[in-house]
């Protein structure tokens, strides 16, 4: 008998082991990485704002879940691209997929009284629509962007600022999760500033 609930411990551990979320790992490897900078004050700064990501996550995944039944804190393998314009680095443009679906969305900050702000969630698509001649198409560098994701081609995506002289433009921060033994791995990519161009062509 003593056996037999020795093993049924050691199951359930094993089960417990396996049953990460998303967002717990994503959770702790932010944090993990905040922890390593030597600035206090920046510290303090960005690991407060990477909380309050992960609640802005946590709330949007509740909101798919319950529209699609869709869970994306357990799925498997899951793509995350942060685009923030470089005057304003805590409000970005994000799109979130895993296989058939996807999350995009703008996260930005209201103001509420002077000093005091309140973090906004606008559901949009990551590939705004412009007005175009007839007999054009546009073609977007995120368009490009997203597939060199989903091949995690980051050597390419670290050399898209190349040959840009900028005054402007956008951080792009890139987060790639999968599962591994049932718990998550991260690959990142964070390129340099670069502008992201809307090209023409005749359809």
């Amino acid at each position: 008998m003593r056996h037999l609930i020795i093993v049924i411990l050691l199951i359930s551990l094993t089960h417990s082991g396996y049953s990460q979320t998303f967002l717990d790992a994503y959770k702790k490897y932010r944090l993990e990485r905040a922890d390593t900078l030597s600035n206090s004050k920046t510290k303090k700064k960005i690991k407060s704002f990477i909380k309050s990501q992960i609640i802005e996550l946590d709330t949007v995944f509740h909101s798919y879940k319950a529209k699609s039944n869709f869970d994306f804190n357990n799925a498997d393998t899951l793509f995350l691209i942060y685009e923030s314009p470089a005057e304003s680095p805590f409000t970005s443009d994000i799109i979130i997929w895993s296989g058939k679906d996807t999350i995009s969305y703008r996260q930005g900050f209201a103001t509420i009284k002077p000093f005091k702000n309140k973090r906004t969630i606008t559901y949009e698509t990551f590939f705004p629509k412009f007005d175009r001649s007839q007999g054009f198409k546009v073609v977007t560098e995120r368009d490009s962007l997203v597939t060199l994701v989903s091949q995690r081609d980051y050597n390419t995506i670290n050399h898209l600022s190349h040959n840009q002289n900028i005054n402007d433009g956008s951080y792009v921060s890139i987060y790639v999760a999968y599962k591994d033994r049932g718990e998550y791995k991260f690959e990142t990519c964070f390129p340099k500033q670069f502008i992201i161009r809307n090209v023409y062509r005749k359809e």
